[in-house]
């Protein structure tokens, strides 16, 4: 054996035995020195890759990737990492792709099938995500997480006759798993009996488990929300957050630090340069929408799109938010030369069918988080439209606290929620005066009271054409909301909502501090 060779074994075993031990920097450097020995060794192409994932350098991790299969192109887990990784970078047409050619090299491959369903939602292509969890369901017998992801994903195709089935089933097999019976219950409310809340007390006593102790409390706040004992639903409400939180502590942690310290601190936002060279940028119409959620930007994103103008909707895609956050984290600056804009910003709006000329480069972005990024939304597309939706912030916060959203990490403790509204309704104020003219402000109180005055004022402001279909969305059969307002926005407007939320304001007093946005 070759001086090589012996060098190369010995890095790349001192390689795995670090990465074992989770010493991933020592693991890195001598799968490094083995792919200086051999650029083409496989398996220190695939782990180092593996390794990068890991860790979240993506970017990193999608070369090697791609290196491993062309060095074994049948190696259908390199397809199906891959696929993961492409996923996470938000290329969603990509990632699909590659996940079905880890499904042909090996048909059987679970890893492979749940991203390609993950990545299909994302796309809009539900039943194509449905087939693949029925066929991960017939491989992997995992009955309630087949039965939990077909109650989700029937919600949004409207199904509700199947979503309650598939709930109901999901229950068969898991009895004590209460978070079944919570999503059960928006869809039939007649399962909050007598029986059900004796067995959820019952659960409370011999439970643990912080995650099924939230949805025992989030239950019984549905009881007491019934009889309208207002007082004892909210503390159920603060305490089944407290379970979720506290389940979710770890996973939680960095992200409540990112959104409520260190993005709102970062100076990087203000002072990023931008020279762009895009040829078709200034024919873009983007539409952002933003605001706090439950605010009501769901249903201002299906006014626009119902119109008689072509609009190409995103929905939540997060395209701004991961870049920035990228870069942030990285401890990157935010500069967009003419290569990274076109990589990072307008290819990943592309992919996800935004970009179109068949709807004149109309698109919408309803990423509420947006609203950090106004002054790069500005200097990036030059003809958007900034919609910021407001809403009384008593109807947003209560609301926040009554549909438990587990995508966002603030949304668990009122101190938190607090915070997030108080450096939104700051950021909206700086950009206001900053940028006049530019941030529409959409009262939710007024549309649901005079819905057709406001969005024809809305649709003005968006240099679009109004007729009465921009108020009969709720009509269309092409209607899909992946959003936790799915169930609302398929009805006609609900002119009393803005009352809905007022036995709450002194409950909400009690717990919160005094802020002047907060009335």
């Amino acid at each position: 054996m070759s001086t090589n060779e012996d060098n190369l074994t010995k890095f790349f075993n001192l390689a795995v035995k670090n990465h074992r031990e989770n010493k991933l920097e020592n693991a890195g450097k001598f799968y490094n020195k083995v792919l200086k020995i051999n650029s083409c060794h496989f398996y220190s192409v695939f782990y180092l890759a593996s390794l990068y994932a890991q860790t979240q350098n993506f970017t990193k991790s999608k070369e090697l990737f791609k290196k491993a299969i062309q060095i074994q192109p049948g190696q259908a887990l390199s397809y199906s990492n891959l696929g993961a990784v492409l996923k996470e970078l938000g290329n969603f047409e990509e990632a699909a792709e590659v996940c079905k050619n880890a499904i042909a090299i090996e048909p059987n491959n679970v890893a492979a099938l749940g991203n390609l369903a993950l990545t299909l939602i994302e796309l809009g292509q539900i039943s194509g995500a449905i087939n693949c969890y029925k066929k991960l369901n017939s491989i992997k017998s995992n009955p309630v997480s087949y039965y939990k992801n077909l109650g989700h994903l029937n919600i949004v195709l409207d199904d509700k006759k199947e979503a309650i089935k598939s709930y109901e089933l999901a229950i068969k097999h898991e009895p004590d798993d209460l978070s079944n019976y919570y999503y059960l219950s928006s869809l039939n409310n007649k399962i909050l009996n007598k029986k059900l809340k004796k067995e959820i007390n019952q659960i409370i006593l011999k439970s643990k488990n912080n995650k099924n102790l939230s949805y025992a409390n989030f239950l019984l706040s549905k009881y007491e929300s019934d009889i309208k004992n207002y007082e004892k639903e909210f503390n159920y409400l603060l305490k089944g957050h407290s379970y979720f939180l506290a389940s979710e502590k770890k996973n939680y942690k960095n992200d409540i630090k990112y959104w409520l310290s260190v993005l709102p601190n970062s100076k990087e936002l203000d002072e990023a340069k931008i020279e762009i060279k895009e040829k078709n940028r200034q024919s873009f119409r983007p539409i952002f929408i933003v605001g706090v959620p439950r605010c009501g930007s769901t249903l201002v994103e299906k006014i626009i799109s119902s119109g008689p103008q072509k609009v190409s909707t995103g929905e939540e895609i997060h395209i701004l938010s991961l870049f920035v956050k990228k870069k942030i984290i990285k401890k990157e600056p935010i500069f967009l030369d003419d290569k990274n804009f076109e990589i990072n910003l307008i290819k990943k709006y592309k992919e996800r069918k935004l970009i179109q000329e068949e709807s004149n480069f109309i698109f919408t972005d309803k990423t509420l988080d947006n609203f950090f990024y106004i002054g790069l939304i500005k200097k990036i597309f030059p003809n958007a439209k900034v919609i910021n939706c407001k809403r009384s912030p008593l109807s947003s916060i209560m609301s926040i606290l009554k549909n438990n959203l587990p995508a966002i990490p603030w949304a668990h403790s009122l101190e938190d929620i607090f915070k997030y509204f108080d450096i939104y309704n700051k950021s909206i104020l700086k950009f206001e005066k900053s940028y006049p003219g530019f941030v529409y402000s959409l009262d939710y109180e007024k549309l649901v009271v005079d819905p057709e005055r406001e969005s024809k004022k809305l649709m003005d402001f968006c240099n679009l054409p109004w007729d009465k279909k921009c108020l009969d969305f709720y009509k269309r059969k092409d209607l899909i909301s992946k959003t936790s307002s799915n169930m609302q926005v398929r009805k006609e407007i609900y002119k009393n909502s803005q009352k809905k939320y007022l036995p709450y304001k002194k409950l909400l007093n009690k717990h919160v501090l005094k802020y002047s946005w907060y009335k």
